[in-house]
């Protein structure tokens, strides 16, 4: 029997001049971008507000702060990426932040990912390369989960 090659669907998402490298599973829905509400006057700088989505509030990250990248200005082609909240499913069952374009369909084989190396920045655990030419970054979802838990009495209020 031939060995099949095992790929891992994953969606390229654009954010801050660089791209985070995250599998469609995590990925609930890729939204047309919708403006952040604010929540507090005290909320976390990366905490950009909440969205509705499908009827329910849904905290906005602001990743480009989150992660020390550029600030996106420009909203044309920008989406609203949201994800399944995977620690705490019952209490946060989505949570969403913005890409500054479309994101794209990539399937992912593990040899595809070449020179992983730590990365500095929290919120990503690796850069690695996809080819010659682009590199990408693997973000911490735990982090971003924990971070939005330890603020959620915040984005829980009524406003």
């Amino acid at each position: 029997m031939a060995n099949q090659a095992v790929f891992v669907r994953s969606l390229l998402v654009p954010i801050g001049g660089g791209n985070l490298l995250m599998p469609t599973a995590v990925v609930a829905e890729v939204a047309p971008w919708q403006a952040a509400q604010a929540v507090s006057t005290t909320q976390p700088e990366w905490l950009a507000g909440v969205i509705s989505w499908r009827g329910q509030r849904v905290p906005l990250l602001d990743l480009p702060q989150l992660l020390g990248l550029p600030a996106e200005m420009d909203s044309r082609g920008a989406r609203t990426v949201v994800l399944y909240g995977l620690e705490s499913p019952q209490t946060m069952p989505f949570y969403a932040f913005h890409a500054s374009d479309v994101p794209r369909t990539v399937n992912i084989a593990p040899e595809t990912l070449s020179n992983p190396t730590e990365e500095q920045k929290q919120g990503v655990i690796f850069r690695v390369k996809l080819t010659a030419n682009e590199s990408t970054w693997l973000p911490d979802l735990t982090y971003f989960e924990n971070l939005l838990r330890k603020s959620q009495n915040i984005f829980l209020i009524e406003t």
